[in-house]
């Protein structure tokens, strides 16, 4: 009812767009991986076309399509995958964005709310004196308990506000303009493309790839012992211009990918959690 544009066939079809972005740019074209957050080259069903508001010819099926050098849509973290995924149910979050952010694609852990945290000035979106969310969002950080948490998500996810629940863009929210400039440790930015921008030059997303492909492939954390090799592993990953097949073929061609761990090993049931 809040978003008529998005459905199921919306939602299944967003995860597959996002999909065959990453297919098409690292692995059939052997992109850099960090073009993932800058790309405008993508895949659109008629479905997604409505919600992206572009045309699309293809009655059924699938299609390529890429955003013109001025579209506020630029990288992955604007395709609607992303933003309707984290989201509040019929509002958007820069808090749930930024914290996806932090910790999905960052490796960064944001500590959780306390039990006792008051979020009613957040959620009330009726409020006059409080129009956008980051209104809302300024007058929750007041109190203290809240700004630490905050501080390292809000600024990021506020980037992305241009685009609503369902991911759909928009330029005002209760009729006052949406501001969705930003920062990201230090790197500044204005728009939704600026924060791509900042995750493809921030040396933690790499990292980031790296560790999280390495515990997906071995199935355990690193082993203390595994220092030099997990340098090593990402200084590779550098001098081969971040390309993922390079990547893939050195963790899974590595002794560590064909080791055995003992049997109800703690550090190897935490990581398949």
């Amino acid at each position: 009812m809040i978003y008529p544009a998005f459905g199921p066939k919306a939602a299944t079809d967003a995860e597959e767009q996002t999909l065959r972005t990453a297919v098409d740019l690292l692995i059939r074209r052997e992109g850099d991986y960090r073009d993932l957050f800058t790309t405008r080259r993508t895949f659109l069903t008629r479905t997604l076309g409505i919600v992206y508001a572009v045309p699309v010819r293809t009655e059924t099926g699938w299609e390529p399509h890429q955003f013109a050098p001025d579209d506020p849509r630029a990288g992955m973290l604007t395709e609607i995958s992303f933003t309707a995924l984290h989201s509040h149910p019929g509002r958007s979050s820069p808090t749930l964005r930024g914290k996806a952010i932090r910790e999905l694609l960052l490796c960064q852990r944001v500590p959780a709310p306390p039990n006792n945290v008051d979020f009613s000035v957040v959620q009330d979106t009726s409020n006059p004196r409080f129009k956008t969310a980051r209104d809302r969002l300024t007058a929750h950080r007041i109190n203290p308990t809240c700004a630490g948490c905050h501080k390292i998500m809000d600024p990021i996810g506020i980037a992305l506000e241009n685009f609503d629940g369902a991911g759909a863009y928009r330029e005002q929210e209760n009729g006052a303009h949406i501001d969705a400039s930003g920062d990201l440790d230090g790197h500044a930015f204005s728009d939704p493309a600026g924060l791509g921008q900042a995750m493809h030059d921030n040396p933690a997303a790499t990292s980031c790839l790296v560790n999280s492909l390495y515990r997906y492939g071995t199935g355990r954390n690193w082993n203390p012992g595994e220092r030099d090799w997990q340098t090593w592993l990402g200084t590779a990953f550098a001098s081969d211009g971040y390309r993922l097949r390079k990547l893939l073929r050195r963790i899974a061609t590595s002794e560590a990918f064909y080791a055995v761990s003992a049997a109800g090993n703690a550090q190897t049931k935490e990581a398949l959690q």
